[in-house]
């Protein structure tokens, strides 16, 4: 079975849309906080499901303190297991020096630290795109060896980049969500994903060492919204990595990383 390490399932809806589309192949799936979310009504729903678990998140623009308090007994109560920064929406680089007690608190539980990389959806056009080079995740990487964190989307369209900073460091690691956009017919995802395969081949011959440090994701939102593919990722999955690795890519390194319990509290 698969474990999509990347989504956004807020509501029954979605859940059902999700599980239907999915076609019995996904096991669990992570559910990313929005730092704008209601994020009680997100903690309430996750916990009255066996196969939906959390990534909370930290709005970096508040109190980052006041909430780490909440998030590590969240982390204490299993609630929570691990948390997204929104780098790109929120005016910050990774490496900031604020992010330190952050990745402080990931690596006090073992618990990934996931940052969303590359490009982004903003119809409002305020967020800006060099927050968001995943180059910049390699700071944190550097400064935090311990701490497991996460380039989201493999940050495209940046892959070389993100390629580069996870073979560099042993901490850090992708995922494959968010790239196959449907927003125009079911063709444009169908050559999205002819093209992603063909870039991630192309990755892979330069950095043949990272393809056991890649994950399963989707980036699923809605129906009614252009990132709404789920089998088209399980179809590339199947094209990129041999059978030997798929195992891995679908859920042993998700397991490992997100439901090994080794807190070290």
């Amino acid at each position: 079975m698969i474990i999509d390490i990347h989504t956004h399932i807020y509501n029954e809806e979605t859940y059902k849309t999700y599980f239907a589309k999915a076609k019995n192949r996904i096991s669990k799936v992570l559910v990313m906080a929005w730092y704008e979310e209601d994020f009680k009504v997100l903690l309430d729903f996750a916990a009255g499901k066996n196969n939906v678990f959390l990534a909370g998140t930290v709005d970096v623009e508040k109190n980052i303190e006041e909430q780490l308090r909440i998030l590590e007994k969240l982390f204490q109560e299993k609630r929570v297991i691990g948390i997204k920064l929104y780098p790109g929406y929120q005016y910050f680089y990774p490496s900031d020096e604020k992010i330190f007690p952050i990745a402080e608190l990931c690596q006090k539980y073992n618990k990934p630290l996931i940052f969303h990389s590359g490009d982004i959806y903003d119809q409002e056009n305020k967020a800006i795109l060099k927050f968001a080079n995943p180059i910049y995740v390699d700071g944190l990487a550097v400064k935090f060896p311990e701490c497991k964190m996460i380039i989201a989307h493999f940050g495209f369209p940046y892959h070389m980049e993100a390629a580069n900073v996870v073979s560099k460091n042993k901490n850090v690691f992708t995922d494959i969500s968010g790239t196959i956009d449907a927003s125009n017919f079911k063709k444009s995802a169908e050559n999205l994903l002819n093209q992603y395969i063909a870039d991630l081949q192309r990755v892979f011959f330069y950095f043949p060492d990272i393809k056991n440090k890649v994950m399963f994701g989707t980036d699923y939102i809605g129906e009614d919204t252009p990132l709404r593919e789920v089998i088209s990722y399980i179809k590339l999955a199947k094209k990129v990595f041999s059978k030997d690795e798929q195992g891995n890519v679908f859920h042993k390194l998700a397991e490992s990383l997100f439901f090994e319990d080794k807190n070290k509290n």
